[in-house]
């Protein structure tokens, strides 16, 4: 079945992490029911991680796979994300971090949603929160699914954001051509990123919807991640910084340059 998704997987180094996490995300690709039409491994510009994914045992999705070196010089998540959906083929894409895995219903699920909501711009899983021992620790995305949480059950609308800022668009589906017209995700937006993102799309109504599946596997603050590092080095003043940051730039498309200044917080 052709899903017109592809899947974007983005590395910016090359670690022990990635040999012992990599090995799993691409095994959830490969057991997924309905594959994607295309796999894109977009890596940072060194020669040790090209070679690793070069080299490495891709199984089933191999004909399908592309390692795509960004050549923009820019490894941040956003950048990297930019550039595989602008080297992207299909209507749509969803991505996947490499320490993370997919639900095998995942894709399968998303076609099904998506010829029955063919209006949705962005379709989100509800996402398994676990440890690095992938013990349980909670689920995200999933209280649009309760009553009077938004004003459309199952859909994440702009004044449900505003009131809570806890959703994650890790494995979400978005409509490629609809993520370039509104700016992709700004490389200057620091921290809270997804939130913005998701303000900014909501904000000129573009429909996002929960599936009521289990689409997702997270690992939360994984030691060494990348929210591990803000969690450890970002203050309070900081971190409600960025959310209010958030709140103000989700009306400009453009990508603007930001600064975190103490005392201005």
């Amino acid at each position: 079945m052709k899903t017109d998704i592809s899947l974007i997987i983005p590395i910016h180094k090359l670690d022990d992490s990635v040999s012992e996490y990599f090995t799993k995300a691409i095994k959830s690709v490969n057991e997924q029911k309905t594959l994607p039409d295309e796999v894109l491994i977009v890596h940072a510009k060194d020669k040790k991680l090209k070679d690793f994914l070069n080299s490495f045992e891709y199984g089933d999705i191999l004909p399908k796979t592309k390692v795509i070196e960004n050549e923009t010089g820019d490894y941040d998540f956003q950048s990297q994300i930019n550039y595989g959906v602008e080297k992207s083929t299909s209507k749509y894409f969803s991505f996947l971090e490499y320490d993370d895995m997919l639900s095998p219903i995942w894709f399968d699920n998303v076609v099904k949603y998506k010829k029955s909501y063919p209006d949705v711009g962005v379709f989100l899983p509800i996402i398994f929160e676990c440890n690095e021992k992938e013990e349980f620790i909670s689920f995200t995305n999933e209280n649009v699914w309760v009553q009077n949480v938004s004003e459309r059950m199952g859909m994440l609308d702009h004044e449900t954001l505003q009131k809570i800022q806890n959703f994650n668009f890790d494995g979400m589906v978005v409509n490629k051509e609809l993520f370039l017209e509104h700016g992709g995700l700004k490389k200057h937006m620091k921290l809270t990123f997804t939130y913005e993102f998701l303000l900014r799309l909501s904000h000129l109504s573009v429909d996002i919807m929960v599936i009521p599946k289990l689409g997702y596997k997270h690992i939360n603050n994984r030691a060494g991640s990348l929210f591990e590092e803000y969690k450890n080095t970002v203050n309070v003043l900081e971190s409600k910084f960025w959310v209010n940051k958030a709140k103000k730039e989700y009306f400009f498309t453009e990508d603007r340059e930001i600064t975190y200044d103490v005392e201005t917080t």
